[in-house]
Parts: structure tokens; sequence; C-alpha cells
């Protein structure tokens, strides 16, 4: 079975990448953390060398992991 929309993050909404900080990353909801995690999830596109971020363990660990984490409140 293909994956469905909502297997993917959509960097371009504010709901989203909250519920990405809030709830799989224990973050502040802020417009500096979303753009962080926006630039991180960039980061993570090329590396990877896909079109889109699946809502999965391995790009939360490599958001932990990406150094700008750390400036994340």
């Amino acid at each position: 079975m293909p994956p469905k929309d909502g297997d993917f993050i959509n960097f371009s909404q504010d709901f989203e990448l909250d519920y990405v900080l809030g709830h799989h990353l224990a973050r502040d909801e802020s417009q500096a953390n979303r753009a962080l995690l926006v630039q991180i999830g960039d980061a993570y596109k090329k590396d990877k060398k896909v079109d889109r971020a699946k809502h999965e363990k391995p790009f939360y660990d490599y958001v932990r992991k990406h150094a700008l984490f750390v400036k994340m409140t």
C-alpha cells in the first residue's frame, strides 16, 4: 500500500511543525523553533536524497543529532 499524504511532514504548515516540536521533540512551539525545524528538514531531505520526510523515528533521530537542535528551546 502506498504511503498516505498524512504520513509525511508538511513543512509549510505551522500546526504540523508544532505537532512535531511538541509531541516528538519536546520543544517549544515557537516561530524560531519552527524555522530551525524547516532548516533541519531541508538538510534531512538533501542528506537522505528524498523529496519528503516521513513522521517516523529515523527523521526524529536525525533532528536530535543535528547541530541546530541545541538551539531549540
